[in-house]
C-alpha cells in the first residue's frame, strides 16, 4: 500500500470512527466494543452496581424523520430538540416532516438498574444526549440484527413501556430482520394488545415491505384485529395501502370493520375515496354503513362534500340515511345548504 493510500485509509476509519461516537454530556463515558455480542455485552453491565446507561448506533431505515424531545421544546431545524435529557420523564417519540433532515442512523439507548434493563429511548445520531452524570457506555460494532434480536426480547417483558419503545426502536432498522420481527408481534398466536403494536409500526415504519405483510392479515379471523388493521393501512406510505382500505370497506364481513374503514377513507380526499363512499351509500345493505359513508362524505373538503350530501339528501331511498344526510349539510353552514332547506320549508 502506497504512503498515500495508506493516509486515506486511515482517515477513513477515523471518520468512522467519529461517526460511532455520539454527543454526549454530563456522563461518566466509555467506550466499549461489542464483538462478543450485545446480549453478552449488556448481561454484564448488568451486574455493575448503580443506574447507568449504554448505547450503540445501527443503520436507520432510508428516509427517517424522527427525534425524542421532552414535552417542553419544539424541534429545532435539523430534526433534534435541543439536548436531550436522558433522565428526564416526560421525553417523547415525535415523528418530524420533511423539512427537517432524514436520519441514516439512529442510537438505541438503554438505562440499566438493578439487574435490568428499565428504560429504552431511541434517537437520531445527530442529537445531543444528556446522560444526567451517569455512566455511559457505548457499544462499537454492533450488528443491526443482533439489535433487533435483543430489543424483541424486551418487548415480550413485563414492563409495557419496554414494549413500547423497544417496538418503536425496532421499526427504525433498516434491516429486513425488522419487518420479520414486527410481522412475528403481529400474528394471530400473540395477545391482541401487543399483535396491534406489531402492525402499526408496520404500517408507520417499514414501507412496502410492511404493507405487504399487513395485506397477509387482512383475512385474520379476529375483527377487532382487523379494525386496528385498517388504521395501520391508512398510515402505511404505500400508494396502495388505500385501495387496501378501499377494499376493506366494501367487502369484510363484520359491520364494524367496515365503518372503521369508511371513516378512514373519509380522511383521504380524491376521486377513489369519493366513488367508494358514494357506493357505499347507495348499496352497502346496512343502514349503519350507510350513515358512517355520510358522515365520511361529510368530512371531505367543503367544495367536495356539500355537493354530495345535497345528492345524497336529495335522491337516496332510505329516510334515514337522507336525515343524516341533512343533519351533516346543516354543520356546514354552506350558502347551498341553506338554499335547499329553504326549498324543503316552502314547499
Amino acid at each position: 500500500m502506497t504512503r498515500m493510500w495508506m493516509i486515506v485509509a486511515i482517515a477513513g476509519m477515523s471518520m468512522f470512527a467519529s461517526a460511532q461516537q455520539p454527543k454526549v454530556i454530563n456522563a461518566q463515558l466509555h467506550t466499549e466494543a461489542a464483538g462478543a455480542g450485545l446480549p453478552a455485552v449488556v448481561e454484564q453491565l448488568n451486574h455493575s452496581a448503580g443506574p447507568q446507561w449504554l448505547g450503540y448506533a445501527v443503520p436507520a431505515v432510508p428516509g427517517s424523520h424522527f427525534s425524542m424531545c421532552s414535552s417542553d421544546e419544539s424541534m429545532k431545524n435539523d430534526g433534534c430538540c435541543g439536548v436531550y435529557r436522558l433522565e428526564a420523564e416526560n421525553n417523547n417519540y415525535r415523528s418530524s416532516d420533511g423539512d427537517h433532515g432524514t436520519e441514516t442512523s439512529i442510537e438505541i439507548l438503554a438505562r440499566i438498574d438493578k439487574g435490568a434493563i428499565d428504560r429504552i429511548r431511541f434517537i437520531g445520531t445527530s442529537c445531543q444526549l444528556d446522560a444526567g452524570g451517569l455512566p455511559f457506555t457505548w457499544l462499537t460494532d454492533v450488528k443491526a440484527d443482533d439489535s433487533v434480536t435483543w430489543l424483541s426480547g424486551l418487548v415480550t417483558g413485563d414492563d409495557r413501556r419496554d414494549a413500547d419503545q423497544s417496538l418503536a426502536a425496532i421499526a427504525m432498522h433498516e434491516t429486513q430482520k425488522a419487518t420479520a420481527a414486527l410481522e412475528g408481534f403481529a400474528s394471530s398466536s400473540n395477545p391482541l394488545w401487543l399483535r396491534e403494536k406489531g402492525a402499526f409500526w408496520l404500517g408507520a415504519g417499514r414501507g412496502h415491505e410492511g404493507y405487504l405483510a399487513l395485506k397477509k392479515m387482512e383475512g385474520d379471523a379476529d375483527p377487532e384485529f382487523r379494525k386496528k388493521l385498517v388504521f395501520d393501512l391508512f398510515v402505511s406510505k404505500d400508494p396502495a395501502a388505500i385501495d387496501d382500505v378501499i377494499g376493506i370497506a366494501k367487502q369484510d364481513k363484520d359491520v364494524g370493520v367496515r365503518e372503521q374503514a369508511i371513516f378512514w377513507v373519509g380522511q383521504k380526499a380524491g376521486k377513489k375515496a369519493i366513488a367508494m363512499l358514494k357506493d357505499t351509500v347507495e348499496n352497502d345493505p346496512e343502514v349503519g354503513v350507510k350513515k358512517k359513508a355520510v358522515f365520511a362524505l361529510s368530512q371531505l373538503p367543503k367544495d367536495e362534500a356539500v355537493p354530495e350530501l345535497l345528492h345524497v339528501a336529495q335522491t337516496n331511498n332510505s329516510p334515514t340515511v337522507r336525515k343524516e344526510a341533512i343533519f351533516w349539510l346543516g354543520q356546514t353552514h354552506d350558502p347551498r345548504a341553506l338554499d335547499y332547506f329553504e326549498q324543503i320549508l316552502s314547499k
